[in-house]
């Protein structure tokens, strides 16, 4: 099974910086262009939204999902003063449910992983997790504790399809120990590709990940490295071409990286 019309599914996961570029401008319209010319079936963002107040427009998520013209699913970790940060889901698909998975450590700024339950077709669902973990080492380790530890991530692996990405902030390019443990590949891996995404003009990290369940097959990775998208942001674009099918074990392409 794949996309609702049998062909494989694209998905970008981008951290958009509040819509700021690597040249100091605020531009969401680069941020728009830039996803068009992907053309995502679900496109997970990071850092949506400016709770800072550097910027004069609010309604980021929405303008982007009217742009776009694809349904939207948002998650707030910070409002303050009527403005609001997270994460969204930007897709095609439609979307059965969502819900915000509250990941925060005290002292820290709040985080958290937006789940979006999408609609594939004759009542079959991917689960989407699309998370932005913190910067120090134990702050992740805690928010990963959260993450597992309250099962949020069980129920949806062993009924349908999963799909975890976002900003992980994990500066190794081996996989996150947490997620293989609960039946989550690194797409990067299992591909053989060690994708970088930080900063932008020029990466050196592979910061952005992807991790897949065994039910989703994927089958290309890479980043955009197009000028626009290295203007209009400081993460660079992660694009997973997948098809996903129901039930049992997808075919897995040989493990080329071992991390």
């Amino acid at each position: 099974m794949s996309g609702p019309d049998g062909r494989s599914l694209t998905l970008v996961s981008w951290n958009i910086h509040s819509g700021i570029g690597t040249d100091g401008r605020f531009d969401l319209g680069r941020v728009a262009a830039v996803l068009s010319a992907l053309a995502p079936d679900v496109a997970a963002l990071q850092e949506v939204g400016d709770f800072r107040g550097r910027t004069d427009a609010e309604a980021h998520p929405e303008w982007l999902a009217d742009q776009l013209g694809l349904h939207l699913a948002f998650g707030p970790n910070v409002v303050r003063a009527g403005r609001r940060y997270g994460n969204a889901v930007l897709t095609r698909l439609p979307i059965a449910r969502s819900r915000n998975y509250d990941l925060s450590v005290p002292a820290r700024e709040p985080r958290g992983a937006l789940r979006t339950d999408l609609q594939l077709g004759e009542g079959h669902l991917l689960h989407l997790f699309n998370l932005h973990l913190g910067l120090g080492l134990g702050e992740r380790r805690q928010q990963a504790g959260l993450l597992l530890s309250a099962d949020i991530l069980r129920d949806a692996v062993r009924r349908d399809p999963t799909l975890v990405c976002g900003d992980f902030n994990h500066w190794w390019s081996t996989p996150v120990r947490g997620l293989v443990r609960r039946a989550l590949d690194d797409a990067g891996t299992l591909l053989g590709r060690s994708v970088r995404t930080y900063p932008s003009g020029c990466p050196l990290l592979r910061l952005d990940r992807v991790y897949v369940d065994p039910g989703v097959l994927p089958l290309s990775l890479h980043a955009d490295r197009g000028v626009l998208a290295q203007r209009a942001s400081d993460h660079l674009p992660l694009v997973l071409r997948f098809q996903v099918r129901e039930g049992g074990e997808a075919p897995r392409p040989p493990v080329l990286l071992h991390g």
